[in-house]
């Protein structure tokens, strides 16, 4: 079991919900610009994704961390490591307060599909019984149909986590489809949504380069852990490949076909060579900060784009 220190707790709590929340703050920024019609960027669905981000990945590192931190009796010697649980909580309790001003200020339909992409992240780990739902249904059948006595039998227990490629298409979906439908509900719901996207972006080029970008970053993360997950049995995408070189070659031919599809816009064209390229610059002995910084592919362009329409309008 690896030791737990005040740096490694500072990184899980603290630098990866916020490193992996600033891509959600650049795409974000970019489709609250380019769907909005007057042009301005608006603060409450960039607030809504970027806290929503770190609850999300917050929360689930300190549950990881407090339960390895309760398995060694030595830590609860150790007042630096438990003062960093408090700090964690009050950041994620002060986001929590942001998302929910912002919802405040957004329409019914902004917080119902906010919660429907968060609640997944947040029951990632979350084992989900089965049991219940059958205890519903017997009481139902009981109270309608008559109430016949049932052999109990043991309920499947469910964890999102434990799907095979469910991490990839989580992280696709709720980062790509989820971002574009929160600046969508809160755009049209204050009459500010665009009808014409300006050149040279569209609506499926956002949601597609945006779901295959987070999707295939997931997945390079479990390059990095291929033989530890190998080992444990832990079905990832790499490990139910049986290769690396394969993934590689996989997550390649994703990015290149995302760039011939949208060959028009530079920004994509650029993003998706230099993740193309980060696919065979990491592998296993990288360091886990790489695979970290490597998340933001896309945000150095758009960064990019938006300093250049800034620069024109100036």
């Amino acid at each position: 079991m690896s030791i737990l220190t005040t740096q490694k707790l500072a990184d899980e709590l603290f630098l990866r919900p916020i490193v992996i929340s600033m891509n959600s703050l650049a795409l974000s920024s970019l489709m609250s610009y380019v769907m909005s019609a007057n042009g301005v960027i608006d603060w409450r669905p960039i607030t809504i994704c970027v806290t929503s981000d770190i609850l999300a990945m917050g929360a689930d590192h300190l549950k990881d961390k407090e339960e390895e931190f309760s398995s060694d009796h030595n830590n609860a010697n150790d007042p630096r490591l438990a003062s960093w649980f408090i700090y964690a909580r009050t950041f994620l309790t002060a986001s929590a307060v942001l998302l929910a001003l912002a919802l405040s200020q957004c329409p019914v339909s902004t917080l119902l599909t906010t919660a429907a992409f968060v609640a997944p992240a947040l029951l990632w780990t979350t084992p989900i019984s089965f049991k219940k739902f059958g205890l519903i249904s017997r009481r139902l059948l009981g109270r309608f149909g008559g109430d016949k006595h049932q052999p109990s039998t043991s309920a499947p227990v469910l964890v999102i986590k434990r799907i095979p490629g469910m991490k990839a298409i989580f992280n696709g979906i709720i980062r790509g489809c989820g971002i574009y439908t929160v600046v969508l509900s809160v755009l049209s719901g204050s009459g500010n949504l665009t009808n014409t996207l300006p050149s040279p972006w569209t609506v499926v080029q956002l949601i597609v380069w945006s779901t295959v970008n987070r999707s295939c970053h997931a997945i390079m993360t479990d390059v990095r852990d291929f033989e530890d997950d190998m080992k444990a049995g832990v079905p990832t995408i790499p490990v139910l490949l049986g290769s690396v070189l394969k993934t590689k070659a996989i997550l390649t031919a994703c990015h290149m076909l995302v760039m011939l599809a949208f060959i028009e816009n530079p920004y994509i064209m650029g993003s998706c060579l230099f993740a193309a390229a980060l696919v065979w610059m990491l592998g296993k002995n990288s360091p886990k900060k790489a695979f970290l910084f490597s998340s933001h592919s896309q945000s150095m362009f758009i960064i990019w784009y938006l300093s250049t329409r800034h620069y024109l309008q100036s």
